[in-house]
């Protein structure tokens, strides 16, 4: 496939346009249009293929439609300019709604960008600055008032509410909630630790998305989760617990690749001590309670 495209377009295209540029301008219509048709063929031909080849239930008008569009475009260096930006603009579209949950007011968007490109004082560095330091707790905000986010937030909630009357769990101040199935050893872990460790990552149903396999996995707890890294500091080498993790003590209203966003999180954890042991200063020990 690829070489038929190149063949087309460095052998046909140039042979073919240098052939028409030799004869001048007085090549007859018929064989323009033979030729037009020609082209049409082998690029149908070739490009169905490859369209096809990435995606097999491709809709082909729509294909048809943006080549047609950008073919017979305005070929001015600031329209083509343009197009490339707007390719960019959808892309934005397209994450903004992918991480909000919803989508962007396009409306609104396109005029303040327009008031933006047409103003006769452009605006400087600061004045950018100043802008980007406005998106954040906007994109928060609007991650946070998403329908999945609001739906998964509270769907945690009532889960750890079932929880309380399970006698075997055991809930901290921050709101995550334990079950010890084995105590461990030595010392607690601190947060300047890389722990080793086992586990089992699971959604409230019970479907795992993610987990250590047949080694276990060395975690700093500076870099993890807040939920995951405090209950392994209640944890000794040789600790087993089950721990449910809230939303806002795991990925929060951005959610991570395969967490929706507030999504409470279920994680089955095994400790088997630090990457260093040499290297750990002494501490004292932390009893984690069993009911």
């Amino acid at each position: 496939m690829k070489k038929i495209l190149a063949f087309a377009a460095a052998g046909l295209l140039t042979v073919g346009f240098v052939g028409c540029n030799s004869k001048g301008a007085s090549g007859s219509s018929e064989t323009m249009d033979s030729l037009s048709m020609a082209f049409g063929d082998l690029y149908g031909a070739g490009m169905g293929q490859q369209l096809r080849g990435m995606d097999s239930t491709i809709n082909m008008e729509q294909a048809i439609k943006g080549m047609e569009y950008i073919a017979n475009a305005d070929t001015s260096k600031a329209f083509m300019q343009g197009l490339q930006m707007g390719m960019q603009i959808a892309q934005l579209y397209a994450g903004i709604e992918q991480q909000c949950g919803m989508p962007i007011n396009k409306s609104l968007f396109m005029k303040h960008l327009r008031d933006g490109l047409m103003a006769t004082t452009p605006k400087g560095q600061e004045d950018i600055m100043n802008m980007q330091s406005k998106i954040e707790p906007l994109l928060t905000r609007a991650m946070e008032q998403s329908p999945k986010a609001i739906a998964n937030k509270k769907k945690g909630e009532e889960y750890m509410s079932k929880l309380k009357s399970d006698k075997d769990y055991t809930f901290t101040k921050s709101g995550i909630a334990y079950k010890v199935l084995a105590t461990g050893q030595g010392i607690n872990f601190s947060d300047s630790d890389v722990v080793n460790v086992n586990y089992v990552g699971r959604h409230l149903d019970g479907t795992e998305f993610d987990k250590s396999g047949d080694q276990p996995v060395p975690f700093n707890l500076k870099q993890v989760i807040p939920g995951f890294a405090e209950m392994i500091q209640l944890m000794k080498p040789g600790s087993k617990v089950t721990v449910v993790i809230p939303g806002d003590l795991a990925y929060g209203a951005q959610g991570n690749r395969g967490i929706e966003p507030n999504e409470t999180l279920i994680f089955d954890i095994e400790t088997l001590g630090v990457q260093d042991k040499s290297a750990q200063p002494a501490r004292p020990q932390i009893n984690i309670p069993k009911k």
